[in-house]
């Protein structure tokens, strides 16, 4: 699990930084304030960082559980929509998403409950 969380942040933050090269000359994900490449490598370290005690960080885990489903949509949209689709980033996120939710060891922490409400 840890390893899992640790290379899916490295993939990540490696993604998201070779996304400063096409962001140098055509800088689309800056005109809301925000660099997309930075939010990126910022996601992607804090991956690798829950990755060393997924039980204690679980709101990474499930951030990282959401951005796997989000890549499989977003492959499926580009497909349906401009007929673009990354096999590999496909394969991945399925990967990790099926593994994470096999490995973590507290899977029942993964679902979000009303207990939070209680202790308040």
């Amino acid at each position: 699990m840890k390893l899992l969380m640790w290379v899916m942040g490295v993939l990540i933050v490696m993604g998201s930084g070779l996304g400063f090269i096409g962001g140098s000359f055509f800088p689309f994900d800056s005109w809301a304030g925000v660099t997309a490449s930075v939010a990126g490598v910022a996601f992607g370290a804090g991956i690798m960082i829950a990755g060393f005690d997924p039980v204690a960080n679980v709101s990474w885990v499930r951030a990282l559980i959401l951005y796997a489903i989000l890549e499989i949509v977003w492959q499926v949209f580009d497909q349906i929509t401009i007929s673009r689709f990354d096999i590999v980033a496909f394969v991945i996120a399925i990967l990790v998403a099926v593994l994470v939710l096999v490995l973590y060891p507290n899977r029942p922490a993964l679902w979000m409950s009303g207990g939070m409400a209680a202790k308040a």
